[in-house]
């Protein structure tokens, strides 16, 4: 068998050597170290290492560093470059001539280690890598210049690290619990299942011990007379030993769990090499609260998403709150340390602006910086984070507590640092002085927080259950956030301030209706801040948050709240962005800005008008849109009423019996999308039995006479008017039954079931029928309001408007899915999940949209010419070519990345709506009374094309 001689990385060796010379390089030779080859060579009287290695994946590229690290070691060398050139050298012929024309031409990627100079070059060949050596690194390092590695590839290689540890450590249960205190409380925390759960505590492990060597490294490179041993070699005693130095400094909490039995030893010296060969001191401003957020393993992250706030998002909250640099700032769910930093940060502005003389680094830290979370591992990085902020001033102690803040109360003394028990007979840590160290919580100046949102259910209730005294305050439904409204209203100094990310549905609901009475009546609301680019604040959000900025004083009458859009994308902000977006909220009433906030004021009488739906004042992406719906919905104010606040007027549609919903329904197949959730679906009911199919072909026949006339979702129906578009409820026993409850494997319904499911059918029989929840931007969504001319039952995906008179239910049902309704959708739309949106009952009593009895019979000759003609999908509707527009608009925002120009197709151009909308909304019009001009439709057309392209285009990060 005839082998194929293959290249590797010796095989460049002499091209390389032979480049080098040519650079006027001197005495290069290959070496061996601990049976590795490197070449070694002479450049601007100093002596190089080269390693050279073929693949640029981060494994290839860390273990790389790594091994080049020993060998500078073992060669006492201070200069080097690690070579990395693409997979495609593997394929090369192992011919001088074809390795020649290939390393000469082709780009690589190289690390340079020379002393003060740390450089990453990518996309040079080689010869142009020699030639940067001797322009650029020679000249720095005459001139004593030093840079350091870019910070992503410094996150890359950590990142590799944490990847390697967690597939070789082991926990105990005694080591994981000092890492998660409770593996079911991070579940829940979470959302997360059993094996979640361990792969989170790994990562967690992992992350603390690189944590540790890095806040060491920090500490060596600011306090070097504190660590004259050398640390090295690398061992689990050598390593308890440095440890230990540090707690005698007292970075106790840093250092309080320990993971290193966890960690085998090869894992112990290359993470210690990897952040010595780094000096990642260098890039101390981005570490190391910001480094737990690049390191997380993505599954990971998207389960601890929750936790952690967007560090820009965190500095425009500390700004807006923290008026005074000697402010006492809490925040009871800290987590990472985020925003405390973003605190100290915004402290240490006030000091140098105010002329504050000194050093303020300890009087922040050890008296005037508070935390508290559930989990250790957050009080580990809220202390690494703040201590980091400057390692070269000693501190005594942090000032933050491990435990449940919901248990936490005013003026009461707690032990600092981590500890396992939740506050009972907890011992008072010691400084390294001996003295008591403990945490009294008084009131404080500024309450910040981005709270847990988890619903309070599961392990959580049986936490929060205990804490009554929240619950009258703040009510029994909402999440756990609202608790924490409870907490910062308990914590507060009179007139303190809070700052907080929060769920976007505390603008909104029943169930966070006490927390709204809180925050605009107890409280004076100052700022409401809401990203139109982003779900949210919190990076790899789930849901939709807002900031919230209030004072702890009930609101003077003239009082103006003020709402913000924030119009740039948070993952793009800058620092000037930040105090841009600061000062004008803090100075402006109003402003409209395309690049990045506007700003609208509202008086608290007119808020407190709207308390069931505040998105009224911030629903849109643009607040000149706001303006002009606004404005046109004021012509019909006079002409439309709202809906009777009537309990029985609405009600949801029939709430499915669980697994049962598979035999009840049946659905009518107008479009594929409307079975793909259905067991029974059918195709004509022009006869009677009715032939249901499911989905694996089986068909079963069910008489008329015993079913109900339903819709079971507005999924696929293209028609207002759904007389012979309606699907069907079983509502009695028919003989093919049983086999289709043992095809679905539900139960056969007893008698009685059968009883108490006629009875509720009859109470929610109607004419009209409007969506629930639904997702606008789907093509299989036509309208949002149906009318039959026989009375049908529908499932709870619609609730149904109890209209005795079959005209009024048609005239109604035209306003409903006329641009009148379109425009106050868009104002008072839910946004919790971005794009799936469920219109509450209550959202439909703030709307105006009930006519008067003079227009009744024009809006039912309108219905009745518009109602059975089949309108494309909602987006295509305002504008037929909104999916190209919306491919573009998205490409337009990617192209401010660098991406190469193209040709506009759509953008540029004027929106195409499909031709019977508009002449629809035209006739609601005139029926109303009310003159609306073409243009004028068009021109809100434009506002919901726009909408939708942002909404639609919402994506977690």
């Amino acid at each position: 068998m005839r082998i194929i001689p293959r290249v590797t990385e010796r095989s460049f060796y002499p091209e390389l050597i032979d480049i080098i010379r040519s650079k006027g390089g001197q005495a290069v030779s290959e070496i061996m170290y601990q049976s590795e080859p490197d070449i070694q060579f002479e450049l601007g009287n100093r002596t190089w290492l080269l390693s050279v290695k073929i693949g640029e994946n981060p494994k290839i590229i860390k273990d790389a560093l790594l091994q080049y690290l020993r060998h500078k070691d073992d060669s006492g060398i201070k200069f080097g470059l690690i070579l990395f050139l693409p997979d495609l050298f593997r394929k090369i012929e192992p011919a001088e001539s074809a390795i020649r024309s290939t390393l000469r031409r082709t780009k690589v990627t190289t690390m340079i280690d020379a002393d003060l100079v740390k450089d990453e070059l990518a996309d040079r060949p080689f010869p142009e890598v020699i030639d940067y050596l001797i322009k650029e690194v020679l000249l720095k390092l005459e001139r004593k210049q030093s840079t350091y590695y870019p910070f992503p590839r410094v996150i890359s290689l950590l990142q590799q690290q944490v990847a390697d540890m967690m597939a070789g450590i082991h926990l105990d249960e005694k080591t994981a619990l000092r890492v998660i205190t409770d593996k079911h409380l991070l579940m829940d925390l979470g959302h997360m299942h059993t094996s979640e759960a361990e792969a989170t505590a790994y990562f967690l492990a992992a992350f603390i011990f690189l944590n540790q060597i890095l806040f060491l490294r920090l500490l060596v490179n600011a306090q070097p007379d504190k660590f004259s041993t050398p640390i090295t070699p690398v061992t689990h005693n050598g390593l308890r030993t440095a440890f230990g130095k540090v707690c005698e400094i007292n970075y106790r909490p840093i250092y309080e769990i320990d993971v290193l039995d966890a960690i085998p030893k090869e894992f112990l010296e290359d993470t210690f090499k990897l952040i010595w060969g780094l000096e990642v001191e260098k890039v101390q401003h981005e570490l190391p609260g910001r480094i737990f957020h690049e390191l997380m393993p993505s599954k990971i992250r998207k389960m601890l998403a929750a936790f952690y706030t967007r560090p820009y998002a965190a500095d425009i909250l500390a700004h807006l709150t923290i008026e005074k640099n000697d402010a006492t700032v809490f925040d009871p769910a800290c987590g990472s340390g985020t925003i405390l930093v973003s605190a100290y940060n915004c402290k240490m502005h006030l000091s140098k602006k105010e002329g504050i003389v000194g050093n303020p680094h300890r009087r922040f830290a050890e008296k005037e910086l508070f935390g508290a979370d559930i989990m250790p591992f957050a009080v580990h990085l809220t202390s690494a984070n703040i201590a980091a902020i400057d390692p070269a001033v000693t501190i005594e102690r942090t000032q933050i507590i491990q435990g449940n803040s919901l248990e936490l109360a005013s003026g009461v003394v707690y032990s600092g640092g981590i500890q396992l028990g939740f506050f009972v007979h907890t011992p008072m840590a010691k400084t390294v002085n001996g003295d008591p160290y403990a945490i009294k919580l008084n009131n404080f100046d500024a309450i910040l927080m981005n709270p847990p949102f988890t619903k309070i259910e599961r392990g959580i209730k049986a936490i929060v259950e205990k804490m009554d005294r929240f619950k009258n305050k703040i009510g029994g439904e909402v999440g756990l956030w609202g608790h924490f409204i409870g907490l910062a209203d308990v914590f507060l100094k009179e007139e303190g301030t809070f700052g907080g990310v929060i769920p976007i549905n505390v603008l909104r609901g029943r169930e966070s209706a006490s927390v709204r009475k809180i925050v605009f009546e107890e409280w004076t609301p100052l700022y409401i801040l809401k990203p139109t680019y982003n779900y949210g604040f919190s990076e790899w959000s789930e849901y939709r948050d807002i900031l919230l900025i209030a004072r702890k004083q009930k609101p003077e009458p003239d009082h103006k709240v003020k709402f913000c859009l924030v119009k740039k994308d948070l993952t793009k902000i800058t620092q000037r962005d930040i105090k841009k977006i600061a000062e004008g909220v803090k100075k402006r009433d109003t402003t409209r800005d395309d690049e990045l906030v506007d700003i609208d004021s509202h008086p608290i009488k007119e808020i407190k008008e709207r308390m069931n739906n505040l998105m009224w004042f911030c629903g849109v992406t643009d607040f000149n849109f706001r303006d002009k719906i606004t404005a046109f919905l004021e012509k019909f104010n006079d002409k439309l009423l709202p809906f009777p606040a009537n309990e029985k007027y609405f009600q949801t549609g029939l709430r499915t019996y669980g697994r049962l919903s598979k035999i009840l329904f049946l659905t009518r197949r107008t479009q594929d999308a409307r079975i793909e959730q259905a067991f029974l679906h059918f195709l004509s009911d022009l006869k009677t039995p009715i032939s249901a199919q499911t989905l694996k072909g089986t068909t079963y026949k069910i008489p008329k006479s015993k079913l109900i006339k339903s819709l079971r979702t507005p999924v696929g129906i293209n028609q207002m008017d759904m007389t012979f578009l309606c699907d069907y409820i079983v509502k009695e026993p028919y003989t093919d039954l049983e086999r289709v409850c043992k095809a679905a494997d539900v139960s056969l319904p007893k008698e009685e079931f059968w009883d108490e499911l006629n009875e509720r059918l009859k109470g929610i029989e109607s004419y009209i029928a409007v969506s629930r929840r639904l997702n606008p931007f789907s093509p299989a969504n036509h309208h949002f309001a149906f009318f039959a001319a026989r009375r049908f039952s529908p499932s709870d995906q619609l609730n149904v408007i109890l209209e005795e008179n079959s005209n009024r239910a048609q005239a109604i049902c035209a306003v409903l899915n006329s641009i009148i309704f379109h425009g106050q959708f868009f104002l008072l739309k839910e946004e919790s999940t971005g794009r799936y949106v469920d219109i509450r009952l209550y959202d439909l009593e703030e709307m105006r949209l009930i006519p008067s009895d003079k227009t009744i019979n024009l809006l039912v000759n309108v219905f009745r010419k518009y109602g059975q003609i089949e309108f494309p999908a909602l987006s295509k509707q305002f504008d037929r070519n909104f999916s190209e527009r919306y491919e573009e608009f998205w490409d337009r925002e990617r192209l401010r990345k660098g991406n190469q120009q193209r040709l506009w197709t759509y953008l540029d151009k004027p929106i195409n709506p499909f031709p019977d909308r508009l002449k629809f909304d035209l006739a609601v019009c005139k029926a109303l009374g009310v003159p609306v001009t073409k243009e004028e439709l068009l021109s809100l057309y434009e506002i919901i094309v726009k909408e939708m392209i942002l909404i639609k285009g919402l994506k977690r990060d």
